[in-house]
């Protein structure tokens, strides 16, 4: 079977063959000699691969809840954020935001240097030539590319993120993202040990290039993507950043339809059994009150938001309480705050049975299933 040629190792190959001119017209250093003898075998590599046709395995990638992700590549070791807005990139911003996150110091003004940031126009950018900006670096940690488009990763944001991802929260970063920065490993993927390292040095390098601009970031080799937090940067700098993937960033937002008659009948179970929640609450014991929360509606204006509170006190007309979550869409409150709901906007509560059970919970069922149907 033919291979595509699109995919023929290019880029190093056009390395390999500019050491081959200079060695043979001005010489090289013993840093070039070196250099020749690495893009040798990375070339060698390179081809090999591309000569053996790949398995087709048939898996489809995946997000966190298991729909189709964007742009898969099992062997690209890589992590992307989404960004809000066409991030500004040079040669010199790529060269500062490494030094900074690596500790480690280029020798820009010597062009002999072993480990350098240089531009270059990858062979199969296409028509994304002018979308894309492609810069390498070269770091004792190995060879890295950093990848900074003016479009969105995905064709069609919206239709994507509409079909695949539930959670609304996640769904409304992807599909406002118009931009996106990756860092790739550009050596061997096959040492286990050594793609390791390559995430550890990728994650610290995306780290100081975030910023208030980043919605999401993804990872193509676990197809995963996730919601971006500048809370994220301590783990993403450190030696496992992948770990960043392995929960929700918040908790997630599942959206249902206002007329669901499965919520409507859980909402008004809560709402007749409310007395049994406020007996058991008066009857607790002080160690156990936090345990016995309350969900209801939170309105401004237009906009409303189902949240959590921990109860602190119930009356006649009101339940007062500290809110648990932080809100999605509303601006007037917080998670930590002191609030106080008319009864009228009750919509849930639990708390803790004698058996370990929970007792209460009516809309959660009605959410799991939900989250679970395709």
């Amino acid at each position: 079977m033919r291979r595509q040629l699109r995919n023929f190792p290019f880029f190093s190959a056009v390395i390999l063959l500019a050491l081959v001119i200079r060695l043979t017209t001005s010489g090289l250093s013993w840093v070039g000699i070196v250099a020749l003898v690495i893009a040798l075998f990375w070339f060698g590599f390179e081809l090999i691969r591309w000569l053996i046709p790949e398995e087709k395995s048939g898996k489809k990638p995946s997000d966190k809840s298991g729909k189709p992700s964007p742009k898969p590549n099992d062997n690209l070791v890589s992590l992307v954020y989404f960004l809000s807005d066409p991030k500004k990139a040079d040669e010199d911003t790529v060269r500062s935001c490494v030094e900074s996150a690596l500790g480690f110091k280029f020798e820009s003004d010597n062009p002999e240097a072993e480990h350098f940031v240089m531009p270059f126009r990858a062979p199969d950018s296409g028509n994304d030539e002018d979308a894309i900006q492609h810069f390498m670096v070269k770091v004792p940690q190995g060879l890295y590319a950093v990848l900074v488009a003016t479009k969105p990763y995905i064709d069609d944001p919206v239709a994507f993120a509409k079909e695949s991802i539930k959670d609304k929260r996640l769904r409304n970063a992807v599909q406002e993202h118009q931009a996106w920065l990756s860092v790739d490993l550009m050596d061997d993927t096959t040492d286990p040990d050594k793609v390791n390292t390559a995430y550890s040095v990728i994650g610290k390098i995306l780290a100081s290039m975030a910023g208030p601009d980043c919605l999401a970031i993804y990872c193509p080799e676990l197809q995963r993507c996730n919601e971006f937090d500048l809370g994220l940067i301590e783990v993403l700098s450190s030696t496992n950043p992948l770990a960043l993937f392995e929960e929700p960033t918040f908790e997630p937002v599942i959206e249902i339809a206002d007329n669901d008659p499965r919520m409507a009948a859980a909402v008004e179970t809560a709402v007749n059994r409310w007395p049994e929640f406020r007996e058991a609450y008066e009857n607790c014991s002080p160690d156990e009150a936090s345990q016995y929360i309350v969900k209801a509606e939170f309105i401004e204006g237009r906009r409303s938001e189902f949240m959590w509170i921990t109860v602190t006190e119930i009356t006649d007309d009101e339940i007062c309480g500290v809110l648990m979550n932080d809100p999605h869409e509303l601006m007037e409150v917080h998670r930590g705050v002191d609030v106080r709901i008319p009864m009228n906007l009750l919509n849930d509560w639990l708390y803790p049975g004698k058996d370990g059970d929970h007792i209460g919970g009516f809309t959660l069922d009605v959410l799991a299933d939900s989250a679970g149907d395709e």
